[in-house]
């Protein structure tokens, strides 16, 4: 659940960031989202998010008349939101379109008007900008190719700073420690040399071979085998990895994308897909993600500080650290605000 202590009052502004305000941040999966309106939180600003026949919409979760909440009412058969209050209708522009106490030929005042922000649905989740798009989300073959079972892993509610999220994400040597024994073993924690580039949209590293002494469900591999990892931020909050099976080219593809709620809360969606083992139930892949997951979320909320320094000599980075520190620089250079430090 959503700590509601963390969240400034309805009505009040949202947290200022004016790189995250512009950015496209998950707030639901597809299925999550069906007849009824769905409640969201993106930057402490509360969002109600509907389906319609033309698409996925949002409004600020607001009903200007008297501050009830849009997403507690419906969509009615014209597919306008109606506020559960009063019965005020709202198009998927925010613009209220009828007033039930008044009579049909009354002036509705402009100022009834919710307001509208960008809402979109791809890779099995709504997306919602609060702010101005400043660039759209990347197209990924493995993620939108129904050929690749791509399914959507969480939500996961995490009590700690997405910043923290994202750079747990890239790290390779917490994989023998946190998830010992399945991602990872003890023995086998020295990483070899590996590189990271940098280009204007993204920070990505090259080949990075390691050992998993569980194979994935459904692999050619009884026993674990080495997989080849590649990971890549390519939003401030979004990211992603692909594993593969140098021997037989079976790879798993994980994005890991994070709805800011406030400065230290976020909510996690991890959609994943595959290029083999489709005779295998998805639930077995989704039941592996979980547990990892949990076991990543146990060690993020208790790192210290909270909040991910950018000054580099805040922490002390190792070699390992390579994609960690570049991901700090990129943030930093964007302007990335909350939940740094």
């Amino acid at each position: 659940m959503i700590d509601q202590k963390l969240l400034k009052p309805l009505g009040s502004s949202a947290l200022s960031d004016t790189v995250l305000e512009n950015e496209w941040h998950p707030v639901c999966s597809s299925h999550e989202l069906a007849d009824k309106p769905v409640s969201v939180i993106v930057l402490e600003e509360r969002v109600a998010v509907y389906r319609s026949s033309k698409g996925v919409h949002a409004l600020r979760d607001l009903c200007v008349h008297r501050g009830a909440m849009l997403s507690k009412g419906w969509v009615d058969k014209n597919e306008n939101l109606v506020c559960p209050y009063h019965g005020w209708q709202y198009n998927s522009d925010g613009k209220c379109v009828c007033i039930p106490a008044q009579g049909k030929d009354d002036r509705i005042p402009p100022r009834a008007k919710a307001t509208k922000y960008h809402c979109q649905e791809k890779f099995g989740i709504v997306w919602v900008c609060i702010g101005e798009p400043r660039a759209d989300l990347p197209s990924f073959e493995e993620f939108e190719n129904p050929e690749y079972r791509p399914l959507v892993c969480g939500p996961y509610h995490v009590k700690a700073a997405g910043t923290r999220v994202i750079e747990n994400f890239t790290d390779f040597a917490h994989l023998m420690y946190v998830h010992g024994g399945l991602l990872g073993h003890p023995d086998y924690s020295e990483l070899p040399d590996f590189e990271v580039f940098k280009e204007p949209d993204r920070v990505y590293t090259g080949d990075v071979p390691i050992f998993q002494p569980v194979a994935h469900s459904g692999s050619d591999h009884r026993e674990g085998t080495t997989y080849i990892y590649v990971k890549e931020v390519f939003r401030p909050l979004a990211a992603r990895l692909s594993k593969r099976d140098q021997a037989t080219g079976q790879t798993l593809w994980i994005m890991l994308t994070v709805l800011p709620v406030s400065e230290q809360e976020c909510i996690v969606y991890m959609p994943v897909s595959r290029n083999y083992a489709h005779e295998v139930d998805d639930q077995q892949f989704i039941d592996f993600q979980d547990t990892v997951f949990e076991q990543d979320k146990w060690i993020i909320e208790t790192q210290k500080p909270e909040l991910l320094p950018l000054d580099l000599q805040a922490e002390l980075n190792h070699k390992a650290d390579l994609l960690s520190v570049a991901y700090r620089r990129w943030i930093n250079q964007m302007g990335v605000r909350i939940g740094t430090t």
